[in-house]
């Protein structure tokens, strides 16, 4: 049975061709979508209910059953609630529910729902949540499931994001983009396009479904976006083979000041070759960066099963070697070594690029040996590797530690372009120098230029406050701006304020 015949009610929801963007909008029923979206509580939450209800001695069985999967108890309560003569109010029929949904009982689930005569938003949810669990075993369940919430909309009762929730993943398990746009429509119109489970899901599904347009105009519209949403983006990219937008994304991964984790080096490392654009190039230098920080060149770089070229741009083996060897010493903490090793590098001619700029100073940094740090800065200056983002960060992040704070000013005042982890390091620096006030004046800049400041940025400007006369009015300030951003309940910024 095709999906989209089975999935047309009487009254219509779905027509039985597949339907056109333009024409999308109309398939559900939306004659009660002026209605208010309720912000009702999670499914299974007992506040939900009355205090009687949660303290009924058959909660804490039913609890037990869905924590243990656990149909027998379930049936069992079950069966002890009807011989008892107690009439179940909807509390415990949803919970009930939801026990034969946890156990995979959908038809005993189907049954009790069909049986509830006042149902209420929880009790919808909890039916539709169990058709979504089942939905990959049988193409029916997706069917029914989505029939189901074309009832709901139906009825009187408002949905919530609770309700999208299993509905979304009936959308991915259906396999139809029309499907998901539809629902995506039925969530412009009620007002959580841009609710961040919404909208993160909504951008899953769409890479999934190879429908990369739609899940770009969606990422980008996006006000907060997670690591695991931008590895989503990112994977999407690779897997479609459209190199130079996954480079693009990786770079604005980067500036977004979250930064790409081994996930998102992995997923350029292992999936693309080989770049021919000039900005390409200057993007796979970010990654290759990231790389030796993350000691990936150990961990996902196999010089057997990748070519050279993968790690370096000169396609020169020896010097990938060197590299990984350099790797190795970082992240076994031998520091010393790792300088050691550099010096034999440089004797045998080999050469050096961006990434063993980057690994050699994140060495320096660890021995706080200023002089050494010096020489490699003039060894970038005449490679002209000082203009890489990454090697430029490295050098202000050595600087910054050694406590140099001139030659850390200079660096980051030369550099053509700088990201949020080049304005945490400046910084960081200056409130460890005890300059607060160019702390804070760094900061005003960094909103000046459109950046979003994380919560090491917040955290390092709330300790240049309580150094500043006027701190107290400064802090309270900085305080407002990382609760509209979400970040002041980070245990970096809450410990912060508590020392301020």
């Amino acid at each position: 049975m095709q999906l989209q015949t089975s999935l047309r009610p009487k009254s219509s929801l779905f027509s039985t061709k597949t339907p056109s963007p333009q024409v999308l909008l109309p398939l559900f029923n939306f004659s009660s979508l002026a209605n208010s979206v309720s912000h009702s509580t999670h499914p299974l939450q007992p506040s939900s209910v009355s205090s009687s209800s949660s303290s009924s001695p058959w909660f804490s069985i039913l609890r037990t059953a869905i924590a243990n999967t656990d149909l027998a108890l379930g049936k069992c309560a079950h069966a002890l609630i009807i011989t008892s003569g107690e009439d179940p109010d909807n509390f415990l029929t949803n919970n009930l529910i939801s026990v034969y949904a946890k156990c995979r009982s959908l038809s005993y689930a189907r049954n009790l729902f069909d049986k509830t005569p006042d149902r209420d938003l929880v009790t919808w949810n909890a039916i539709i949540a169990a058709y979504a669990q089942a939905g990959g075993s049988e193409v029916d369940n997706v069917q029914e499931g989505l029939g189901i919430f074309r009832r709901l909309r139906e009825s009187v009762v408002f949905t919530s994001r609770h309700t999208l929730a299993p509905v979304l993943k009936l959308c991915l398990l259906s396999g139809h983009a029309w499907v998901s746009e539809a629902v995506h429509g039925y969530a412009v119109k009620i007002g959580l396009e841009w609710d961040v489970f919404v909208s993160g899901t909504l951008v899953n599904i769409y890479c999934k479904l190879r429908r990369i347009k739609e899940a770009r105009a969606l990422f980008d519209g996006m006000l907060e976006r997670d690591v695991v949403l931008w590895n989503t983006m990112l994977k999407a990219y690779v897997e479609m083979g459209l190199q130079e937008e996954a480079l693009s994304i990786f770079s604005g991964f980067h500036r977004s000041g979250l930064g790409p984790d081994k996930v998102s080096v992995h997923s350029v490392l292992s999936g693309i070759h080989k770049v021919d654009s000039d900005q390409g190039k200057r993007h796979m230098e970010e990654v290759q960066a990231y790389a030796a920080k993350l000691a990936e060149f150990i961990t996902n770089v196999d010089d057997k099963s990748h070519p050279p070229s993968l790690c370096d741009t000169t396609t020169n083996s020896d010097m990938f070697l060197w590299n990984k060897t350099l790797s190795q010493y970082i992240r076994a903490g031998e520091n010393w070594a790792a300088i050691d090793c550099f010096r034999d590098m440089i004797r045998s001619k080999v050469g050096y690029d961006s990434v063993t700029l980057i690994i050699i100073l994140s060495a320096i940094a660890g021995t706080n040996n200023l002089e050494a740090g010096k020489q490699i800065h003039g060894a970038s200056l005449k490679s002209d590797f000082d203009s890489v983002l990454s090697v430029a960060n490295s050098l202000i992040n050595m600087y910054s530690k050694a406590r140099c704070v001139q030659f850390t000013r200079e660096v980051f005042n030369h550099m053509k372009k700088v990201d949020l982890v080049s304005w945490n390091s400046m910084i960081s620096c200056c409130v460890q120098s005890g300059l607060g006030e160019e702390s804070v004046n760094l900061f005003i800049r960094l909103l000046r230029d459109g950046l979003r400041p994380d919560q090491f940025t917040i955290a390092s400007v709330l300790r240049a406050c309580s150094c500043l006369h006027e701190g107290s009015h400064l802090s309270k300030q900085v305080h407002v701006h990382a609760v509209k951003t979400g970040i002041a309940a980070d245990r970096f910024v809450s410990t912060a304020l508590i020392d301020v």
